[in-house]
């Protein structure tokens, strides 16, 4: 069992985060409203970045304790309380933007079957909300379409304590064991991939980016925690290599399934750790996931509003203003509060 790994806080990982962020919040502004800003970071790109920099973070942290109880109890903490929060007040607040009048809206048992969806992580079930978002105007009638993550990440984190167990267990090298892992999560993103080009069936895609699919991102960045030195001794062969990689291959067939999401991976983590230039911005508190959480509903209601009509970049600064003040106000009021509290339980 490799030593836990003393990773420099001078680095650009809040930076890393903010980039992701805003790159699902074009790609959804881009989507919902029928604009086209320029970006070079698809939505699914992003994601994935999100959950290598878990890897790389979570797993260091629970080996560091091994307490189950304490790993599961600073998770919720953390992911909890926000999502709760923009979960339940689109809940209440959307009854503004409904087509229903309030006694009919909160009367309604789409409202009880929204609430229990999406709290429940399962928003697949129920994204929309009574008489919300419905019209020409709308691509979907989902309230928020980027919650469909939040169950993958629960499963990640839930993954750590049981591949940690059974390689201790059964005396297995933790190399080798990430390294299956993340070739057997390429197979599966490959086979149902493949299902979905060969029968136009579109449950074969979604399921091709769900937990199994997801998993070769979050363990590429554990594999990289547990060689953590070699990665920044080697850095500057890894990053030549992974453009050598990304102007030669990225024309394969499946490349996008299949190599993609290591060199991904393996980028976003670079770009984290080399170097402290990003620092500054790490001093300050991190609302990236609070960005995450509130963009997309944001997005509807300025469709609903008309701000999709306005010229693009009108359009996306009232989106991105609205998201960041929203995403302040609930870390603020929520998120901090929180965290604060679990900081003086352990003073």
């Amino acid at each position: 069992m490799a030593a836990p790994q003393k990773i420099d806080r001078r680095n650009n990982m809040d930076v890393v985060r903010y980039y992701l962020a805003l790159s699902v919040v074009i790609a959804h502004y881009n989507l919902l409203t029928g604009h086209s800003i320029p970006w070079i970071t698809s939505s699914y790109t992003a994601v994935g970045g999100f959950f290598a920099l878990s890897g790389f973070l979570i797993f260091g942290s629970y080996i560091r304790h091994t307490d189950l109880k304490s790993y599961i109890t600073s998770r919720m903490r953390r992911l909890l309380p926000p999502y709760i929060f923009i979960v339940t007040a689109c809940a209440i607040g959307l009854v503004a933007v409904s087509s229903l009048c309030a006694s009919q809206y909160f009367s309604d048992s789409g409202l009880i079957k929204y609430l229990a969806a999406n709290l429940s992580f399962l928003n697949f079930l129920h994204p929309g909300l009574p008489g919300v978002f419905e019209g020409d105007n709308f691509v979907n009638t989902a309230v928020n379409g980027s919650l469909w993550t939040m169950k993958i990440e629960w499963a990640l984190y839930l993954s750590v304590p049981l591949v940690y167990f059974l390689y201790k267990r059964f005396r297995w090298n933790n190399t080798m064991t990430f390294v299956v892992i993340i070739l057997l999560s390429v197979a599966y993103r490959l086979l149902f991939y493949h299902l979905y080009a060969t029968t136009g069936n579109n449950i074969y895609f979604i399921l091709s980016r769900q937990f199994f699919g997801q998993m070769c991102y979050f363990y590429t960045g554990v594999l990289i925690y547990f060689h953590f030195d070699r990665f920044m001794r080697y850095k500057w062969h890894i990053i030549i290599a992974c453009l050598i990689i990304i102007l030669s291959l990225n024309g394969l067939p499946y490349y996008n399934i299949t190599i993609q999401p290591f060199v991904d991976a393996t980028l976003v983590l670079w770009v984290s750790l080399v170097g402290s230039w990003g620092y500054r911005l790490s001093r300050h508190d991190n609302i990236s996931y609070d960005i995450y959480l509130f963009h997309y509903p944001v997005i509807q209601v300025c469709v609903w509003a008309g701000a999709g009509t306005l010229p693009e970049e009108a359009s996306l600064a009232i989106v991105l203003l609205s998201t960041v003040l929203l995403s302040v106000i609930s870390w603020n009021l929520v998120g901090r509060p929180f965290m604060n509290s679990r900081k003086k339980r352990l003073s």
